[in-house]
């Protein structure tokens, strides 16, 4: 695990500098900050800042990676040219992919099942929707097989047979007058698939920021294939958080309120509140752990 704290840089116009061998932030001449260099392994830009020469030697110096965000996107990721820091985690990464890849993705999806299984469950009693039993029984079939599994090519075929069942469920919770016929990713006619990548954009951009921040590589992933440009690592942790923090609460504004789903403003509403990115820190934190041999956890709804 990479040691040292993650600084934050979150007041607009803030001026890192070194002064007697601290690292200090101002804005203006309020001193917002002070800390070691041996106490930091990344410092992550949140807002337009500005950063002395002097700081730049001394985080080379140390190890220590410097992240800059636009809005929720990260736009860069300056490592040190000394080795360690990220350059240590990636190469962790990047042994854990040649060794323990099916692993991993064996867990991301046991993860997705499990969570699209708890939303059925939790609307089948709630609504007393008998009809949803068939999808959760296969979801919940589906959840133990993929454990049992040879090649990643089958986990991902698990993963599609429950995306068949898992979205014939949600379209019996979807009000009719909504159109939704199944999951549609591509030019979505219905007001629900539209609700539904807005709220995955929504999720990308939080799941993307988490893994920048702890320092593993975002285009390197277990379950997705690696294309140039594709950050296929985000694509893979989404996948345990699709159903609790995007389809949980966009189902029960369809159901409760069908208009609201064609509201782009209630929508955001809905969703800035129920995508926790601490719950999406800690569980980038924990695949950090799991680079240096503790077992894999995904998230699992209640």
């Amino acid at each position: 695990m990479v040691k040292g704290k993650t600084v934050f840089v979150k007041d607009w116009g803030s001026y890192l500098k070194v002064n007697k061998g601290m690292i200090e932030c101002y804005v203006k001449k309020e001193l917002k900050w002070s800390i070691s260099p041996v106490e930091v392994s990344a410092i992550v830009f949140l807002v337009s800042s500005s950063i002395s020469s002097e700081v730049i030697k001394l985080v080379n110096d140390y190890g220590i990676d410097l992240v800059f965000f636009e809005g929720n996107e990260p736009v860069a990721r300056v490592i040190p040219a000394k080795y360690g820091g990220a350059i240590k985690l990636w190469l962790r990464q990047l042994k854990s992919w040649k060794k323990d890849r099916l692993t991993f993705a064996k867990e991301f999806i046991r993860g997705k099942i499990h969570n699209q299984s708890v939303l059925l469950r939790y609307y089948e009693r709630k609504y007393g929707m008998a009809e949803l039993r068939e999808s959760i029984y296969n979801l919940e079939r589906l959840k133990s097989e993929v454990l049992t599994v040879q090649t990643v090519e089958e986990v991902m075929q698990k993963e599609a047979e429950g995306a068949k069942w898992y979205w014939k469920g949600i379209k019996q919770l979807v009000p009719p007058e909504l159109g939704f016929e199944g999951r549609r990713k591509l030019n979505p006619k219905d007001p629900f698939n539209i609700a539904l990548n807005i709220g995955y954009g929504m999720l990308r951009r939080s799941v993307w920021k988490a893994i920048v921040i702890v320092g593993l590589n975002p285009y390197l992933g277990f379950l997705h294939k690696m294309r140039s440009g594709r950050p296929s690592l985000v694509f893979d942790l989404m996948e345990e958080f699709r159903a609790p923090f995007v389809d949980r609460p966009l189902t029960g504004l369809a159901r409760e309120y069908p208009k609201g789903i064609e509201d782009k403003k209630t929508i955001y509403s809905k969703l800035v509140d129920s995508i926790k990115e601490e719950e999406i820190f800690t569980q980038a934190r924990r695949l950090v752990n799991a680079l240096d041999g503790e077992e894999y956890r995904p998230f699992l709804d209640k």
